[in-house]
């Protein structure tokens, strides 16, 4: 039908015509911006996402900036340390020439200076981005010093919408060389600590490496925790694992320590005082949660609940512990002189007889060959050891032994229920004093006690400037490495003290390769870190992409068929316009 008032077809061609427009208007934004979603117009789920994503990744950029920073902060600091361990070495070399006969000490120690001007020059002029790890000055004064630096290394957001970042921490106060501070400072308090024994899952509780216990019958463990005067009993057994363990034939270590810190937070005198954890090794730890010497700790095994029960060994060993020998230690002691007509006499009893020992000239003669000491009037400690040892073993042989460390003499009975009794009139010369030493008795329950430390100060100056060393033979005073001076140790007490003062740089050369070893491990792990961070920047970049990219050859494609059908809508609206003109000439 053809209408005066409404031309149908041009209206239809008119929409045709406004919505190829509109898609047209859509395509050529995707062509130039090279997005399909470039506002939230376009799809709000996919454009939230990836302006988060791209927020991330900005987070993500600057992590990537404090981690380059950090790791020059580092590298600087590490080829610091490494030239100043260099320049240490070369000391020690000058330090070994110098205790040559004839060597001028004068002369030498101009070299050694000049080392030690160099060694506060290479740590002063190690700074990066103003910050200076060797050279520092940790006064309270200083508010820019901070004894741990921390290097941002990570970001994460959770769930709820909570920004985290992780941190690659430098100890500074541990590998600093130079401290201008030579005040000390505050140390803070410690907490009370007990470790076992051997790591929990190499225990034959739990199967000796293959990480579970059996709990499912008779076994148990029951312990006996003393924090700070209270007193609580842990029992883990079928009953109280029940509902911490999947499977009480094969239960974990991690649903152990689980259990175990139910059963602390249920005993009113341990809850929020101790906490039971596994440290790196393994080891099952107690540690109390206040610090200070009034954080008090005690741990024991505790009997089984019932006679069907059995305790197990978690690194605690059993119950109770077999009958110990008798054993007792005297103080250290230098040489006997038993030339002419000296005497050392010392009386043992064994717990069955009395053995009286008087060791002389001729028992130093007996050793023969094996004796160590040039002669009778110094006679070593190993010595006396040996003719010890000869005169318990004569004749009617004693139970008791005699052994050396530390030029401590130590004697040990070997029937495990008898004592040691000293006596004689030279006891004190042996390092004993005069009395019986008792075993300890079969079923001794083992009890591990610890306690916390209380807040305290300790030297703030640095591994080379720290006056830890004393010339102790010439007695010239304390020194520190960046201090020595060897002008003036001379002749025998200064050979000494020069001895002393090589072991002293050697210990030095010690501190100073452990302070490299921990930066190395910084820096391993701020390298790592960047690698990382740059790979999951990239894969965000990939994330975005596929979210709001449009397809440059789909869109031009398109964007030429839209041209088109442009075209083709004009035309067909020129033509529906030109309608109207049939109907007027019918009327001419």
């Amino acid at each position: 039908m053809t209408s005066l008032l409404t031309n149908n077809a041009a209206m239809t061609a008119l929409t045709t015509l406004k919505n190829i427009n509109q898609s047209l208007d859509t395509t050529s934004n995707r062509v130039s911006t090279g997005q399909r979603v470039s506002a939230a117009s376009d799809n709000a789920a996919y454009w939230s996402i990836a302006t988060t994503v791209r927020t991330d990744n900005a987070s993500l950029g600057a992590v990537k900036d404090s981690l380059g920073l950090g790791s020059s902060s580092v590298d600087t600091a590490y080829n610091g340390l490494n030239s100043i361990l260099s320049d240490l070495q070369n000391m020690r070399s000058k330090l070994q020439t110098a205790l040559s006969p004839g060597v001028d000490r004068t002369k030498v120690q101009t070299e050694i200076a000049a080392i030690q001007s160099k060694m506060k020059a290479t740590a002063d002029s190690s700074n990066s981005s103003g910050q200076n790890w060797l050279s520092v000055n940790s006064a309270t004064t200083n508010t820019a010093y901070q004894a741990t630096q921390n290097v941002v290394g990570g970001f994460a957001r959770t769930a709820n919408g909570t920004i985290t970042f992780s941190q690659v921490s430098v100890d500074v106060q541990n590998i600093k060389l130079y401290d201008t501070n030579s005040v000390s400072v505050t140390t803070a308090a410690t907490t009370a600590q007990i470790v076992a024994a051997t790591s929990l899952t190499g225990t034959t509780g739990f199967g000796s490496g293959t990480g579970t216990a059996d709990f499912s019958g008779p076994n148990e463990v029951s312990l006996s925790v003393n924090v700070s005067g209270l007193a609580g009993t842990l029992t883990l057994n079928t009953a109280t694992l029940q509902s911490a363990a999947k499977d009480l034939n094969k239960v974990t270590t991690d649903e152990f320590i689980s259990a175990l810190n139910n059963q602390i937070s249920a005993n009113a005198n341990l809850s929020g005082k101790v906490v039971a954890a596994l440290d790196t090794a393994g080891r099952l730890t107690f540690a109390t949660t206040g610090a200070g010497t009034a954080a008090t700790l005690d741990v024991q095994l505790a009997n089984a609940s019932s006679a069907s029960k059995k305790v197990i060994d978690i690194g605690f060993g059993t119950v109770t512990t077999a009958a110990q020998p008798a054993i007792v230690t005297g103080t250290a002691i230098t040489t006997f002189d038993l030339s002419g007509g000296n005497t050392k006499t010392i009386s043992i009893n064994d717990g069955s007889a009395t053995k009286t020992i008087t060791l002389n000239a001729a028992s130093f003669t007996a050793l023969g060959g094996a004796a160590t000491s040039t002669s009778n009037t110094a006679v070593n400690t190993t010595d006396i050891v040996a003719m010890l040892n000869s005169a318990l073993g004569a004749a009617t042989a004693s139970t008791v032994s005699a052994t050396l460390a530390s030029g401590k003499i130590t004697l040990t009975n070997s029937v495990a229920a008898n004592a040691i009794t000293i006596g004689g009139a030279d006891a004190a010369s042996y390092g004993f004093t005069a009395g019986p030493t008792n075993p300890a008795a079969a079923g001794t329950v083992v009890v591990r006690s610890a306690k916390g430390t209380d807040a305290g100060t300790t030297p703030a100056q640095g591994i080379l400037d720290t006056a830890g060393n004393t010339y102790s033979n010439t007695g010239l005073g304390s020194y520190s490495i960046a201090s020595i001076d060897i002008s003036k140790l001379v002749g025998t007490k200064g050979d000494l003290d020069l001895q002393a003062v090589i072991t002293a740089v050697d210990k030095a050369i010690a501190k100073v390769t452990d302070a490299g070893t921990k930066l190395g491990a910084n820096k391993t792990q701020i390298d790592g870190q960047k690698a990382f961070v740059d790979t999951l920047m990239k894969a965000n970049d990939r994330t975005i992409g596929i979210l709001v990219d449009a397809d440059v050859e789909e869109e031009s494609t398109k964007l030429k068929a839209l041209q088109t059908q442009q075209q083709l809508a004009v035309q067909a609206l020129s033509i529906a316009n030109s309608a109207s003109q049939n109907v007027l000439s019918l009327f001419r």
